[in-house]
């Protein structure tokens, strides 16, 4: 039990949530929030985007074909950033064109990621442009086409690493029972992560500190 509680310490610190994206545009700006939120204490917040399929529509002289796979001819599919704590915390906009210049444009799009300060996570993709591409049509064969929609599938994550509340050994937001629990099973521990105060050992000092701290961070 107490081994178990001391493992769930080590991976808290680091835990992850993830949601899939889909998204679907002839041009406009889409945006979307997380249905959930993340703890709004950690130090440091790392965050990736993964685009997973990549379809489009598109004409050819006033005839439609598609949706098109076209995933394979992204190169760069996952997009990450890292931003330091407290919430909230805004980790810019990374623009996105392909081909890159001076090629003609295909899809070019800028993403911003952000998390307020309730722990909600905000996606935008904006100033989308869906130009041209060679591809094979039937009947016409390799053609060059204007793209008309773009519709995407993606995953997004964000892992909260560290807490300003040092106490809360295992991240959840509250020093309680898990926390103490914790630091009697690392009794005498040396160079322990769970050493609070940093003094080189797991003992009376860091207990002190978790009932000093007994409750809700703040």
């Amino acid at each position: 039990m107490l081994e178990t509680i001391v493992m769930t310490c080590a991976i808290a610190a680091g835990e992850q949530t993830s949601w899939p994206i889909s998204i679907t545009t002839a041009g406009q700006d889409v945006s979307w929030q997380s249905p959930s939120t993340v703890r709004t204490d950690a130090t440091t917040y790392d965050t990736a985007f993964e685009l997973t399929s990549v379809s489009v529509l598109v004409s050819y002289f006033g005839f439609e074909f598609g949706p098109i796979d076209v995933t394979d001819q992204i190169p760069d599919l996952t997009f990450s950033g890292s931003e330091e704590g407290p919430c909230p915390v805004d980790f810019g906009t990374i623009p996105v064109v392909e081909p890159p210049p001076p090629d003609p444009i295909t899809i070019g799009f800028d993403l911003a990621t952000s998390i307020d300060s309730n722990g909600v996570l905000y996606f935008d993709m904006t100033n989308i442009t869906l130009g041209t591409a060679s591809t094979e049509v039937p009947i016409f064969g390799e053609v060059t086409v204007q793209l008309e929609e773009l519709y995407a599938d993606g995953e997004l994550s964000i892992t909260p690493i560290g807490s300003f509340c040092l106490a809360d050994l295992n991240s959840d937001g509250v020093v309680g029972t898990d926390d103490l629990l914790a630091i009697i099973a690392a009794w005498g521990d040396l160079d322990s992560p769970l050493d609070i105060n940093g003094d080189g050992i797991v003992g009376s000092s860091d207990l002190l500190l978790i009932l000093a701290d007994w409750g809700p961070c703040n």
